[in-house]
């Protein structure tokens, strides 16, 4: 009882290859006895953008909006709600639900005019770059522009 050997335990090891990871970290391990683990990655992470950059950013789709060649119609419904949302977003506590809601109503209207007209489609371009720079600003609100 006391002078019996335990079996000795056969080495173990845990590999992965092939495996693409963006944005995250991987972390393996398996339970044993003796658990050695090793992490690594490469966590890239998004500078946060203040509330001056974000209205910035909405200035220059508000440009694009004025400068192109849409009906002045089709301007005015996208102005209508690009508008509140940049000056929610100039708000020290603004409400980036509401900035996100109207920013949804933005991008919707420029899906239409995307689909619909020549100068839409550049519209569309520039719009989806601001979305995207803004996007770790909104957070949890990114959604309802469908990012």
């Amino acid at each position: 009882m006391f002078g019996k050997k335990q079996p000795k335990q056969p080495n173990q090891a845990q590999s992965m290859s092939g495996v693409t990871v963006n944005s995250g970290v991987v972390q393996q391990a398996q339970a044993g006895r003796d658990l050695q683990q090793i992490q690594s990655g490469n966590l890239k992470t998004q500078q946060e953008i203040t509330n001056t950059e974000v209205v910035k950013q909405l200035e220059n789709l508000e440009t694009a909006v004025k400068a192109s060649a849409l009906t002045q119609e089709q301007k005015d419904e996208l102005l209508d709600y690009l508008r509140p949302a940049k000056r929610e977003a100039a708000k020290e506590e603004g409400s980036k639900d509401l900035v996100g809601q109207n920013l949804k109503q933005v991008n919707e209207t420029l899906k239409t005019v995307k689909e619909t007209t020549e100068a839409g489609k550049s519209l569309w371009q520039t719009g989806q770059e601001v979305f995207n720079a803004i996007a770790p600003w909104l957070g949890v609100a990114a959604k309802f522009i469908g990012l």
